[in-house]
């Protein structure tokens, strides 16, 4: 009976694309298995960790690197972590690659199955020739075939993948290799591991090798034994092919139309369930080695000269599959569904309750009922021609419940469905029951466009675009830009060290100008030629990057875990998980009609919502939502551009106007009357036409909209945390969600804007609450807004404190911000009786809420922002805080966070202001855990600080600016602490606050001050301060004038005269011998007793400067003392001499006219001097030294005459005196 064509299927499905890219600079391990032909020149094996992808030349490279030409997901029973595998074959046929693909695991498990194996066998890998099996340990048994007809056995144990040191041991020890003998007669085929111990290989002359090795052999040794259906007479037609014989060519090898090319054991591992070319399904039982069933794939009777027609494609082996419903149909063993590409394509279902019994065991069910796979285009004007490329079926308890996976390809094209049914009622969901799997999503933003309000060139909107995460992987861009250059013939000296981005840049920029711009009248301006030509070359090569992104997206096989129930599309450039679209994601991406066909399929909302309305259907939502989306895309560039800056604007600075006046200023503003198209408008109202028109809209449909987005998480934990591949699924799968939902939030404010000013002017809109309307948008836009930059903003610096690869590394993974400070926080969800798949989409949602906060409702937006900000200070990555700082507001908190932005981008000026702006609050706050409200950035001790009174405000910012090096600063906000502390009287000024003060105030010069805080001081703690405060102070240009001036109290004149006179120097750093040279230092020291009225003391010092002078004017080469000049002054002793003695008379003179003891004369004003170092001292008085300047008078006199004698210059001088 012909079934009717399936009705069009709801897209209740998405694909969210996992991310291969290394997660690290070592975690590629490329091993060279050894050959067994000693002559080869790979006999030995290699082994290299991989620090640099390879660069890819052309397209060719690329895809030998990149491409894989099979690949899938094995399932292990692996007990632990990694379980599931996927496996790429790569490089034509030459590379099996390995990974982990698990997406979560237990979280107590601390390793990371980050590894990748790339294994290179000596010879090509055969088509159908890879096979997984495992024991539940932890070692992974591989199978490979070659064409060199070797059995390679790999006992692979998962610490390869956890450990990148493990993988060192020799690979002899883990890769065995085989020669099956039943090889030399005929060609494998097919092969398919039962267990470790037992393989099943597929000859090309119908028949079967079983290959059994026992539990204790490493795989160099396997026991044959080949069977077949027909006896010997079969296989000498299969060692020698008689004219006219039914063959079929594949892969070079022409096989025999008994050949198996598609193989399932059943559970009971008894039987062999095949499909052959010849269009028939057999059975064999391995015990006996004998077929015990056969009967056509459709049921029909064959003649002979039937089957080269009938005969199946050799490539295609997923057709047949096998599965277990057990209390379905009573007596029934297991079932099993193959697929036959004749009579339109048709799928049948087969009871087996005894196979042993062939035709009396083994029978068709729904035989009548043609169940054809659905049609992705079936209009009769498409010229596509779709096939079944894969397929694969869940078991079902009791046969209920079961669900069916389809892979549906049209050359590059592809389509997924899934069926849910009960096995005794399959006909009856056949017709319209067939979900599918969207990839909408995929086609996410559009291409940059040049807008003249626009201050971005075209270099920075293609970098933006192209870079975003999760877009395009590194190779396909490397790659594109070598195409690029090849084919222009390009040289761009670039520095070997530069990032793709500037590699890309300059490119551009030199084709760009190679090419002649014309300044011909009417052609436009330079700089316009100049925009276009850039846009246009950046064009072209987006036209080469998609060209090599194509080849990455075909898809290979579907996977489906049957433990997690968790489906995946695998294709030659990685896989994407198949999880279930939450309710909005399919209202949106589903037509109208068919989300009211599938209504009972999506999930079930209460009745009532809290305000105790009924919500609108969701067939009705997704009218809305599509009319609004195909509205705005009317609108040009120019205006997409001018409304999203109206809208920064709005969601992200202080509004101050009423709602009505904002809504306006973005009509007026965004120029919505001449940017509405009429045509536009006409199918706006034709699309709403359904609702009632804009009459119908009301203010409940808007709101229902957003309540369809997440609002709650789990609270419950599931005991599992996200692997690193996981968390890149779970990211991209929250960028889809996060785009879709701004998108349509977007979608909604255009219209609510148009219908307020425009709509509303001809058309009396009742039930719609505009600016609640407006507001609730606005609110939820903050959100998503504030998402989409975490989700395309990438960290500069990786977890765990290491600095993040250089822009030129081409290894390895960065981290955005949504992944790094949310996703890592966020548990996958593990619901009783749901699907892993519908658990996936579950945690994409509460990772969007926990980036607004979750379940807490304390927890503002505003306080989220700030928190993110923290994040991003903490990390140390000032660039993307900077960048982020737009999305801050205006609460103390936040400005408080702006000035540490501030202070680290180097502006302290900006940066005290908000310091000081945010005082009051921070100081009188202490209930808030600010520590952790900072993530760690403020440490406890400074957190400490908030909430405690503006004293202890102050200190901590002072403490900020000082550990900033910004003195200045430092010195300000520490008085402000001060004058905070004096206004009250319970607090005592800190001395740590005094020396940090007075530490600035000298780093600054600020003498003054500096002076204000030491005598502030306990007399006892200022001794130990003068050094520093003296030091300073006369390393400056006037610091001796200063000094002097000063209005030193009188305790410390003692203290600062022993200083200067060096007297109290026990620690050697802490002198002036650093500073000042000592001539300097004297006459500072002479000064200064000379203003405090200490002569005899300056006359002291003065004294010793006049022996050093009086030693400087003698010669060490025995010459006369003095010696005339031209003008007849003699050069060392001169006036300087002469003033030293009258300084030296003068101040005594002035010590003995203040003295009136009644002593002698003669002996006032009398010190003990030592006349050089080491000698005795003895007293000089004011008459000692007029005596010794009568002396040096008197020499001066005898030389002018002439009369001096001659000395040896060793003390025998005459004296002339």
């Amino acid at each position: 009976m012909d079934m009717p064509a399936p009705s069009p299927a709801l897209n209740a499905h998405i694909e969210t694309q996992a991310d291969l890219e290394p997660c690290g600079q070592t975690s590629v391990v490329q091993i060279q298995l050894p050959s067994t032909n000693s002559f080869s020149l790979s006999s030995r094996s290699q082994r290299r960790v991989v620090s640099t992808s390879a660069a890819c030349s052309d397209e060719a490279s690329y895809i030998k690197i990149s491409i894989a030409s099979a690949s899938s997901i094995f399932f292990s029973k692996i007990r632990k972590y990694p379980q599931r595998f996927l496996w790429r074959v790569l490089d034509n046929h030459k590379i099996l690659e390995l990974r982990s693909a698990d997406l979560s695991k237990d979280e107590r498990e601390k390793r990371e199955a980050s590894v990748i194996l790339q294994l290179t066998f000596p010879s090509t890998i055969r088509r159908g020739g890879v096979a997984f099996a495992d024991n539940g340990e932890d070692t992974l048994s591989v199978f490979v075939l070659t064409k060199s007809n070797d059995l390679c056995t790999l006992t692979i144990r998962t610490k390869f993948f956890t450990d990148i040191a493990a993988s060192e041991e020799e690979p002899e020890t883990w890769c065995k290799t085989f020669k099956p003998s039943s090889f030399t007669l005929s060609t494998p085929h097919r092969m398919l591991a039962a267990s470790p111990e037992q393989l099943i290989i597929t000859l090309s002359d119908g028949r079967l090798l079983r290959l059994n090795r026992k539990q204790d052999q490493d795989g160099s040794i396997w026991k044959e034994l080949a069977y077949n259906d027909g006896g010997w007479t079969t296989s000498l037609r299969g060692l020698v092919r008689w004219q006219g014989s039914n063959t079929v060519r594949y892969d070079g090898v022409v096989l025999d139309h008994n050949t198996a090319i598609a193989a399932e054991l059943s559970p009971s591992r008894k039987h062999l369930l095949t499909v052959c070319a010849n269009h028939t399904f057999k059975i064999w039982n391995l015990e006996k080695g004998v077929s015990v069933f056969g009967m056509d794939l459709l049921g029909q009777h064959r003649r002979p000269e039937d089957i080269q027609r009938m005969m199946l494609d050799a490539g295609n082996s997923e057709i047949l599959r096998v599965f277990k419903a057990e209390g379905a149909i009573e007596g029934d063993e297991y079932y099993a569904m193959t697929y036959s590409p004749h009579a339109g394509g048709q799928f049948k279902i087969w009871a087996i309750r005894d196979a042993d019994h062939g035709r009396s065991g083994v029978r068709l069910l729904h035989f009548e009922d043609n169940l054809r796979p659905p049609d992705p285009d079936p209009t009769p004007e498409s010229k596509a021609i779709w096939k079944m490329a894969d397929f694969k079926i869940g078991q079902g308890d009791r046969g209920i419940g079961m669900q069916l996976w389809v892979l549906m390809r049209s050359n590059k094209r592809y389509k997924i469905y899934s069926l849910k049914f009960d096995l005794e009622n399959l006909a009856a969901a056949w017709s319209n029951r067939w979900t599918s799997t969207t990839r909408q999503h995929l086609e996410r933003g559009s291409l940059p466009q040049l807008v003249t309000s626009d201050a971005r060139d075209a270099p920075d909107l293609w970098l933006d675009y192209l870079f975003s995460p999760g877009r395009y992987p590194h190779a396909v861009l490397e790659t594109a830009l070598s195409i690029y250059s090849a084919a222009r013939k390009l040289s761009i000296a670039v520095n070997a060290k530069a990032s793709l981005e500037d590699r890309l840049c300059a490119t551009i920029t030199s084709q760009v100008a190679s090419q002649r711009i014309s300044m011909e009248e009417g052609s436009g301006t330079q700089f316009t030629q100049y925009r276009t030509l850039m846009q246009q070359e950046w064009s072209l090569l987006h036209q080469e990057i998609q060209d090599l992104d194509k080849l990455r997206c075909q898809v290979l096989s579907l996977a489906v875990d049957d433990q997690s129930d968790m489906p995946w599309a695998v294709s030659t450039g990685g896989c994407a998980a198949i999880r279930e679209c939450s309710r909005l994601e399919a209202i949106s991406y589903n037509e109208p009609a068919v989300v009211e066909n599938y209504v009972d399929l999506l999930e079930t909302r209460s009745i009532e919502d809290e305000l105790g309305r009924e919500p609108k259907q969701p067939h009705d939502l997704a009218t809305l939502i599509r009319a609004v989306s195909d509205f705005r895309e009317t609108y040009s560039p120019l205006f997409q551009h001018t409304f999203q800056i109206w809208l920064s604007n709005e969601l992200w600075q202080e509004p101050l106007q009423t709602v009505a006046e904002r809504i306006k200023n973005g009509y007026v503003g965004c120029n919505f009357y001449e940017e509405t198209d009429e045509y536009a408008l006409k199918d706006l109202k034709k699309a709403l036409k359904p609702l009632g028109g804009f009459r119908g809209l009301s203010t409940n449909y808007f709101l229902d909209i957003v309540g369809e987005m997440p609002s709650i998480m789990a609270s419950e934990s599931s005991g599992l945390t996200f692997s690193k591949f996981g968390l890149h699924v779970l990211v991209e799968g929250a960028r889809e969600m996060m785009d879709l939902h701004a998108r349509i939030l977007l979608d909604l404010l255009v219209l609510v804007v148009f219908m307020e000013l425009e709509v509303r002017k001809t058309e009396q809109l009742t039930d719609l609450d505009t600016p609640a309307v407006f507001v609730a948008l606005l609110e939820q836009l903050k959100h998503y807004e504030m998402m989409q930059w975490l989700a395309k903003n990438v960290l500069s610096v990786q977890a765990g404190s290491q600095k993040a690869l250089g822009k030129n590394s081409t290894l390895g993974r960065k981290s955005t911000v949504l992944e790094r400070f949310f996703a890592e926080d966020v548990k996958p969800q593990l619901s009783e009786g749901r699907s892993q798949s519908a658990s996936l989409s579950d945690t994409i949602q509460d990772l969007l809420m926990w980036t607004i906060g979750g379940n807490y409702k304390s927890i503002t937006i505003d306080q989220v922002l700030v928190h993110i900000q923290c994040n991003l200070l903490r990390a140390d990555d000032i660039e993307l805080a900077a960048d982020f700082l737009p999305f801050q507001p205006c609460t103390p908190w936040a400005i408080y966070i702006r000035g540490r932005l501030l202070l680290s981008l180097g502006e302290a000026t900006e940066a005290a202001l908000c310091f000081e702006k945010a005082a009051y609050k921070l100081a009188s706050q202490p209930s808030l855990d600010y520590h952790g409200q900072s993530a760690g950035y403020l440490s406890p001790e400074e957190a400490a600080h908030m909430g405690q009174g503006l004293p202890f405000y102050y200190t901590h910012v002072h403490q900020v600016f000082q550990s900033t090096s910004h003195p200045s600063y430092a010195v300000h906000f520490a008085q402000l602490a001060l004058q905070s502390t004096n206004r009250s009287s319970s607090v005592e000024p800190p001395t740590s606050l005094l020396a940090s003060i007075f530490r600035s105030s000298l780093e600054t010069s600020d003498v003054e001050r500096a002076y204000a805080t030491l005598i502030q001081w306990p007399q006892d703690n200022q001794r130990a301060m003068i050094p520093t405060m003296l030091r300073s102070l006369l390393a400056l240009p006037t610091g001796p004038s200063r000094l002097l001036d000063l209005p030193w109290p009188p305790h410390l004149h003692g203290w600062i005269d022993k200083y200067l006179a060096n007297e109290d120097a026990s620690d050697p750093k802490t002198t002036l011998k650093n500073v000042l040279p000592p001539e300097r230092q004297r006459k500072i020291l002479a000064a200064w007793r000379l203003r405090h009225g200490d002569f005899r003391g300056a006359a002291a010092v003065l004294y010793s400067q006049l022996q050093m002078a009086q030693k400087a004017s003698q010669k060490s080469d025995g010459l006369p003392r003095f010696r005339l000049s031209a003008e007849g002054e003699n050069e060392m002793g001169g006036r300087a001499l002469d003033e030293a003695y009258l300084s030296v008379i003068n101040l005594m003179a002035c010590d003995v006219d203040e003295q009136d003891d009644g002593r002698d004369s003669d002996r006032s004003g009398s010190w003990l001097l030592s006349s050089k170092q080491g000698a005795p001292r003895k007293v000089v008085t004011i008459s000692d030294v007029r005596k010794d300047w009568q002396m040096e008078l008197d020499r001066r006199s005898a030389v002018e005459a002439g009369r001096y004698g001659f000395g040896l210059g060793h003390g025998d001088e005459m004296d002339l005196g």
